[in-house]
This record gives C-alpha cells, sequence and structure tokens, in this order.
C-alpha cells in the first residue's frame, strides 16, 4: 500500500480520491531515475502545508508528463527539480515549493502551461474543440494559492492543475474535476458570481466573429447593471448563467457566445428582449421611461422587432431597427450615454 500525503488534502478531496490513490500502481522501478531524484527532492524539500504532491505516486506520475528542458525558467522537470533543491538549500522553503510542484507558478513556465500539459497527456478528451488551451486558460481565475489541503475546489487554475496532477495516475476518477469546465473546481453553487471572473472569461473564450463586447471594460460596465444571480445559474437573466455559458463557449464560440453576452438568447431569460429591457432600463433610465413607460410596454414593443426570439441573435443584423443593434447600442451606453439615442430605436438602429 503506497504512502498518502498530507491528510488535510485527503479529507478535502473525498473518499473517492483515497480510493484512486490506493488503487493506483505506480511502479517505482518503472519511473525514469530523473524521476526519482526529483521526488527525493520534492519530498524532503516540501512538506505540510507546503507539499508539493499528496504522495510519492502522484509525484512520479506527473513527472513522467512534464517535459525535459532547461533548468531556468522553462516548464520542465529540471526546473522543478532546481527549485525543490533549493527549498532544503535556502531554508525558505515557502518560496521554492509552489514552483518545485506541478503547477510552475511562474517560475518553471507559467501555471496555464503547467494545466495545458498535463491535462493533454492526462485527459486529452477534455480538451475537444479547444483549439489553443493556453490561451483558453488566460480565462480562468488564478488565486495564487498552493496549499494542496485548500484545492480540492474553487474556480482556479490551481485547483485545476491540482486535480489534473492526480489525474495523471488516476484519470478516471480526476479527469472531470481537471477540465475547464469543472463541477469541483467551482466556486460555491449559491454565491453570487464576480464581474471580474465573468468577464475575464467571456473575453477569452469569445473572440473575433462571437465577440461578446466591444471591450473588457464595456462588458465590466455591462455586468454591474446585470441581476449577478448565482454560480448555479444555468438558464436565468444573470451574471451567473452568463458565466456558465462562457464555459461552454470555450469550446464551441459559434454556439454558445451569444448565451453568455448581454442579451443572453433565450438561453439566460426567455429571449433577447428580457436581457435588453433590463440592460436598456437601467443604462437608459430617462429614454426608456419615455420611450416605453415601463417594463411590460419594452417587452411588448421588442417582441415585435427582428431578434427578438431565443437563438436568434447570430442570424440578427447588427444595425437597423432589430433587437441586436438595440443591445449592442444599450451596452455601449452603460459606458456612454450618447449610445442611448440608438439603444431606444434610433439613430443607426432606425
Amino acid at each position: 500500500m503506497r504512502r498518502l500525503g498530507p491528510t488535510l488534502l485527503v479529507l478535502a478531496l473525498g473518499c473517492e480520491s483515497i480510493v484512486g490513490i490506493e488503487d493506483r500502481r505506480f511502479e517505482e522501478e518503472a519511473a525514469s531515475s530523473e524521476c526519482r531524484a526529483y521526488c527525493d527532492a520534492a519530498t524532503e524539500g516540501c512538506a505540510g502545508s507546503i507539499a508539493a504532491y499528496p504522495d510519492r505516486a502522484t509525484c512520479l506520475s506527473t513527472c513522467q508528463r512534464i517535459p525535459s528542458g532547461e533548468a531556468k525558467a522553462d516548464n520542465s522537470i529540471e526546473c522543478r527539480t532546481e527549485q525543490a533543491v533549493l527549498a532544503v538549500a535556502s531554508g525558505e522553503p515557502a518560496s521554492h515549493c509552489k514552483a518545485a510542484g506541478p503547477f510552475g507558478a511562474g517560475i518553471c513556465g507559467s501555471t496555464c502551461q503547467a494545466y495545458c500539459t498535463l491535462l493533454t497527456a492526462a485527459c486529452p478528451e477534455k480538451l475537444t474543440g479547444i483549439a489553443d488551451c493556453v490561451a483558453s486558460c488566460a480565462g480562468l481565475r488564478s488565486d495564487g494559492i498552493y496549499d494542496l489541503a485548500s484545492l480540492s475546489n474553487g474556480d482556479s487554475v490551481e485547483c485545476r492543475v491540482a486535480r489534473a496532477s492526480l489525474a495523471t495516475g488516476d484519470p478516471q476518477t480526476h479527469c472531470a474535476a481537471a477540465a475547464f469546465k469543472s463541477a469541483a473546481c467551482a466556486d460555491p453553487p449559491a454565491a453570487e458570481p464576480t464581474c471580474d471572473d465573468y468577464c475575464r472569461l467571456v473575453g477569452v473564450a469569445c473572440t473575433g466573429a462571437s465577440q461578446a463586447y466591444d471591450s473588457p471594460a464595456q462588458c465590466l460596465s455591462v455586468c454591474q447593471l446585470l441581476d449577478r444571480g448565482k454560480n448555479a445559474d444555468q438558464v436565468e437573466n444573470t451574471v451567473g448563467c452568463r458565466k456558465y455559458h462562457a464555459y461552454n463557449a470555450i469550446a464551441a464560440p459559434a454556439q454558445h457566445c451569444a448565451h453568455a453576452g448581454p442579451s443572453g438568447d433565450g438561453h439566460c431569460g426567455k429571449d433577447n428582449c428580457e436581457g435588453y429591457c433590463q440592460l436598456v432600463e437601467r443604462a437608459c433610465t430617462a429614454q426608456f421611461k419615455s420611450t416605453f413607460g415601463g417594463a411590460a410596454q419594452c417587452a411588448a414593443a421588442c417582441a415585435k422587432l427582428p431578434g427578438a426570439d431565443a437563438d436568434s441573435w447570430a442570424a440578427t443584423a447588427k444595425t437597423g431597427n432589430t433587437v441586436r443593434c438595440r443591445v449592442i447600442n444599450a451596452a455601449r451606453a452603460s459606458e456612454n450615454a450618447a449610445a442611448c439615442a440608438a439603444a431606444v430605436g434610433g439613430g443607426e438602429c432606425q
């Protein structure tokens, strides 16, 4: 029976992980001498709250997936070995163990490079549809926390790296948790999402023809006008729902970016009018009252326009008297009131 790592990590990851770790059969003699030397150093230098791995077996299986390269500032096993040795020699292990482990942490390559290396090796099916893992990873939040006992959950790249490391030895148990869209590496379902997290994600997932906002600043401005909702939301007219669909957009932007955008496209809210009327009322209060009077009148007027129905965003013109044109300008009006005229049907939206 192989040794388990820090008790706190085992408790945090749950009984399923105990079973996964116990069931894995990674023969010590099958590991390269380079990996055995690395894991010796990592085990000696990094323990307790700064442990690099939960157990030696995970260290060895992870090492097999990390490339060889230059010792300095590279996503390589040589760089990690150097950091593990320094953790002992320097007398300041906390300064070195975050890079000595699977994370890289900007010292041995970026955390996104480490994540994508391990996910590609252990769980390639989780990258289906994702053309550039490292670029997509930029949409994930980095908490800069490397205490393994804290990384059983939380919507961060570090949580996913910890799970991807475990998946190198037990993919069946850990690949789902290591994926971009992860039920395990997620924030509390009942908590409110943050605008920073939502806008970072949608800004990376939805670019080019699928771009949801003119700029990151505009996304943040619109987000302040939307109901936050909860992280668990999937159909409501909320930021939480839009963030959920932004995760889907990482692998399929053409299908899902409209759902993650300002109108919701009938996937966050019942149609495009629900998102439009709420946004224009809050961004352009005076024009909304003079044009519509109230929410019911706005909904009735919007329903007559092209692009009112769910799943119509992509097929609707960006200019002219369409819901899409009005939503685009309502988003702009969140930063600049001059766009309010078009947002209620004037200017380029008439």
